[in-house]
């Protein structure tokens, strides 16, 4: 009997470490990361007049302001020197203690200074590592500068009998892609070559998610320090796959109660035209919005269009209060508690419109007053 229960341990510790079969990638260092996406998550930095300790300077033109810029566990030195014929930036890039004259690379149109600077960040084993950082500096803050990542790590990885585009992104600009709850995952799941970064891409994931390509869920190890390598393995922990929320592909099925108590699927609009308008009462650009939609409802009340608000807001409350004040006389479903619709949809801000044609694919989203009404009626009359 113990030879018995042997084997089976046996058995199921190799059915256990074959279902989480593990792939290791090799990655490049990439910049600049406006190849890839021109998004970012901004960090900012006091400037001060104090000088810190142990800086060699150069001869300023001004009353200089200092920052010390929080990368990989150290600090560089950098300097925005405010003078009587412009502001000149410095920076210590490589921890010498040296500051270097850096040219600024552009003035925006409201003011601000662009500036990207490669910083070499110090690593335990081997020569330092290349960390670019967009800089931004504004005249009339001039005692904040504001930061982001501004390179990233790609390569490709075998993941069952397929090969996948990859890239890593230090979303929180700590210099470092080990914390696997600040880093970006981009995965290339259908294959066609190309990274999709929008925030409600099917393609992104946070380094800590699991994720499900064609059925098999997988899941980020480790990512080293530097960014250089990356370790994925199967997961024994089920997620769905996320659906494609681009214009062309079906948009995702959902059922939910309606403020009447119906029950209401997007397979019931089928032979219909959708609007589907996710809002909120605490939402101004939401509440400029609903003209459109009461237009559209009213316009084409008997027609084969219908639009579907799906409301988030805090409370039903809430959401009643505002749907009596506005006089909303369409269909309307309220998402705020779960936001299981929303979540379905990824929503990451509002108004989000999303269009849908009678057989349930999406033609358009974020479309917004005269734009949404003139699509509406283009596909009205293809309809017709």
């Amino acid at each position: 009997m113990r030879s018995v229960r042997l084997a089976v341990a046996i058995l199921l510790t190799a059915l256990s470490t074959a279902s989480l079969h593990a792939e290791i990638a090799e990655l490049e260092y990439i910049d600049p990361i406006t190849d890839l996406t021109e998004s970012c998550f901004p960090q900012g930095i006091p400037l001060r007049g104090d000088a810190p300790s142990e800086l060699i300077e150069p001869e300023y033109d001004g009353a200089p302001l200092y920052g010390s810029l929080p990368l990989a566990g150290v600090s560089f030195a950098i300097v925005i020197d405010i003078g009587p014929s412009g502001a000149y930036l410095y920076a210590d890039t490589d921890q010498t203690g040296v500051l270097q004259e850096a040219a600024w690379e552009g003035v925006l149109p409201d003011g601000r200074f662009l500036a990207t600077l490669l910083f070499r960040i110090p690593c335990e084993q081997g020569e330092p590592t290349p960390y670019r950082l967009l800089l931004i500096w504004e005249p009339y803050y001039p005692t904040v500068l504001i930061y982001c990542r501004g390179a990233y790590y790609g390569g490709s990885i075998a993941l069952g009998e397929a090969t996948y585009r990859l890239a890593v992104l230090d979303e929180d600009t700590d210099g470092r892609y080990d914390d696997l709850e600040s880093g970006i995952l981009l995965i290339d799941v259908d294959q066609d070559n190309a990274l999709l970064t929008t925030v409600d891409s099917h393609e992104q994931y946070r380094l800590d998610e699991s994720f499900n390509i064609d059925g098999t869920v997988y899941r980020v190890v480790t990512v080293t320090a530097d960014g250089s390598q990356i370790e994925i393995e199967q997961s024994d922990e089920w997620v769905e796959e996320k659906p494609v929320l681009e214009v062309g592909h079906p948009a995702p099925v959902f059922t939910a109660a309606d403020t009447g108590g119906h029950e209401v699927t997007l397979h019931s609009f089928r032979g219909q035209t959708v609007v589907l308008d996710f809002w909120a009462s605490w939402c101004a650009p939401c509440i400029m919005e609903l003209s459109t939609m009461k237009a559209i409802a009213e316009r084409f009340r008997n027609s084969d269009v219908a639009v579907l608000g799906i409301n988030l807001d805090r409370s039903q409350t809430a959401f009643e209060q505002a749907r009596i004040s506005y006089e909303i006389d369409y269909p309307q479903i309220y998402d705020g508690e779960d936001r299981a619709i929303a979540s379905l949809y990824r929503i990451a801000g509002i108004p989000m419109p999303y269009v849908i044609d009678p057989d349930g694919t999406i033609q358009a989203k974020g479309l917004h007053g005269t734009k949404l009404v003139e699509l509406i009626e283009s596909l009205s009359i293809q309809e017709d």
